[in-house]
């Protein structure tokens, strides 16, 4: 199993990495935002003189039309710079959704089946939006706001030292509290969107499993079962709401006791003339300008804190590595593949088996596949014949052993030229959303409408071709739920036949079509596929099975036995039961 790499990077430098390539738009936040804490730092001063000159023989002067100026100027850069910070902030999880899902189109498949849909979900869309949240609400204010909180305490000392000394401690204390609370809040989160995960994880898979839970009645079970996970992310919820609600009273009362100890021993001092009403003034406008950013920054910790949880999962799939390197995708080596070799080759993943119990899917498996050679794959149940399929597409790595393609070892051959060669049906016949030809050529690439309308037709789709008249561009919904089983996988194997690949692995390619369906089907498939090419078929039909040039019989990862019909119903008694049990009819 692969694991996430931890790449040590705390939910700070996370979210720094993130903001990196915006900094020639933060360089521009920033510049207007001194710009604006200018302006802003302005106006205690032009108050000061305002309030002091009031009763003197000069009058105000010009000073409301200056202080009114100020104030349009700080809103104009206020209003441009939120709209900028808005931008970077759905930038960044725009960003963040993009290597997402990129990473996990990417990944070694034995690793992203770790995780459910509803998880990768959850991650690619509930965890960015707190990753946009936490940047939208102070986190950028709060650095820049460093500079209005130092240019408010350069004022305040300078109009009383005393005042500033008082101020400070009590923000200080604050902030001791807050980054306390904050500790607390990061783990809270985690468990809340874990929490939320496996909801959307639940709710995905009853979704899909819909038509079932309809027809066994099972609607007020299955809502029972969800309400639990909705009331388990809830208390999760609660639990890191009532985290956070203990930062804003810490703030609040802070903020509110400066003020009232400023007031009181601000109104001493004027009455002392130490310090006149508009140095008073001005020094607790200066007082809002230094709580404003200390708002922000106890908001910017709060909000970390809480999207740490979301953070921390999307690294989690980020930190995993990629099966091969992205720009192997558009080079394909040109190898002639169509002769395989396992030799002695073992297969295990996932969880730790029961004590005594073999941790190998495939073990100690040997078979050779000559070019061009047609083989049947049977065997009961979980005996491994559908990873055996993975193993020889690459879509797993063999564990031990040796895995050859016409004599060369599969590890000195990239992935994808290995499949480049390669065409998997699939039992399940998964689709995406869209339509015909996008399924049929998945890929994007030599897409040809005609030829595809033609194979389709051929497979007996004309009725779906002909619904509302669209053809190939007939939208199949998401996974293909306008269509039937057999024609899922009809569709699956135009796929294959179009690509026409050196080796076709077929795994219950015809489970889900009647015997007539079944045998316009094979004589599609033969009469498309070309003579060198190799076929190796998973099946449980008499009809697929007898014709093919040898059958391999498997049972718990090995092959057991191999011959033609007649010889294995003579010497296999695992082929005889198969057969006698209608596993193979």
């Amino acid at each position: 199993m692969v694991k996430a790499k931890n790449n040590g990077k705390s939910s700070w430098g996370v979210v720094f990495s993130y903001l990196s390539p915006f900094k020639g738009l933060l360089t521009v936040i920033c510049l207007m935002s001194l710009t604006s804490s200018a302006a802003s730092l302005l106006q205690p001063l032009i108050v000061n003189d305002l309030v002091d000159s009031a009763g003197s023989a000069q009058g105000i002067g010009y000073l409301p039309v200056l202080i009114i100026l100020v104030l349009i100027i700080g809103a104009i850069l206020n209003g441009i710079q939120q709209y900028f910070i808005q931008k970077v902030a759905e930038s960044v999880a725009r960003d963040a959704r993009t290597q997402l899902v990129r990473k996990i189109l990417r990944i070694p498949l034995d690793a992203l089946e770790k995780y459910t849909k509803g998880d990768i979900l959850s991650r690619v869309i509930n965890d960015t939006m707190l990753l946009r949240r936490c940047l939208t609400e102070g986190f950028v204010q709060s650095f820049v706001g460093v500079f209005t909180l130092i240019g408010a305490v350069i004022g305040m000392f300078f109009i009383d030292p005393l005042l500033l000394a008082i101020s400070a401690v009590i923000s200080l204390l604050a902030v001791v509290s807050v980054t306390m609370a904050t500790s607390k809040v990061e783990k809270s989160s985690a468990q809340m969107q874990q929490a939320v995960g496996e909801l959307s994880s639940d709710v995905s898979s009853v979704l899909e499993a819909s038509s079932l839970v309809r027809t066994e009645n099972a609607a007020g079970h299955q809502f029972k079962r969800l309400q639990q996970k909705v009331d388990n992310a809830w208390l999760k919820g609660i639990g890191v709401a009532r985290l956070v609600a203990l930062i804003t009273p810490i703030s609040a009362v802070a903020m509110q006791i400066t003020f009232l100890v400023v007031l009181g021993v601000g109104g001493v001092r004027v009455a002392n003339g130490i310090i006149t009403v508009g140095n008073l003034v001005s020094f607790v406008m200066f007082l809002v300008m230094m709580i404003m950013p200390l708002g922000y920054i106890f908001g910017t910790m709060s909000n970390i804190a809480e999207a740490s949880g979301g953070i921390t999962r999307i690294q989690e799939i980020l930190g995993i590595p990629d099966e091969y390197p992205e720009q192997l995708e558009t080079y394909h080596e040109n190898r002639d593949i169509r002769s395989i070799l396992l030799d002695n080759v073992s297969f295990k993943y996932g969880a730790e088996p029961e004590e005594g119990a073999s941790p190998y899917l495939i073990s100690g498996m040997t078979l050779s596949i000559a070019p061009g050679e047609k083989i049947a794959i049977v065997g009961p149940s979980g005996s491994g014949k559908s990873t055996l399929l993975r193993l020889i597409a690459r879509l797993y790595e063999i564990s031990g052993g040796n895995l050859l393609y016409s004599g060369t070892a599969s590890s000195d051959i990239s992935i994808p030229a290995v499949r480049a060669k390669i065409g998997l049906v699939q039992q399940e016949s998964p689709l995406i959303l869209g339509t015909l030809l996008d399924n049929v050529y998945i890929s994007g690439r030599g897409t040809d409408s005609a030829a595809a309308h033609r194979i389709l037709k051929d497979l007996g789709l004309e009725k779906v071709l002909e619904r509302s008249g669209h053809g190939v561009d007939l939208n199949i919904g998401g996974s293909g739920t306008s269509l039937s089983g057999g024609e899922k996988q009809r569709l699956a194997i135009a796929r294959v036949i179009l690509k026409n690949p050196q080796v076709y692995l077929l795994d219950e390619f015809t489970s889900q079509l009647d015997g007539i369906s079944e045998e316009l089907v094979v004589s599609v498939l033969n009469n498309n596929a070309a003579p060198e090419s190799t076929m190796i078929m998973v099946a449980h039909r008499m009809s697929t099975v007898v014709n093919a040039d040898m059958i391999y019989v498997m049972d718990h990862g090995r092959i057991v036995a191999q011959g033609t019909h007649d010889i294995l119903m003579e010497f296999s008694p695992l082929y005889r039961e198969l057969v006698s049990n209608q596993l193979i009819h």
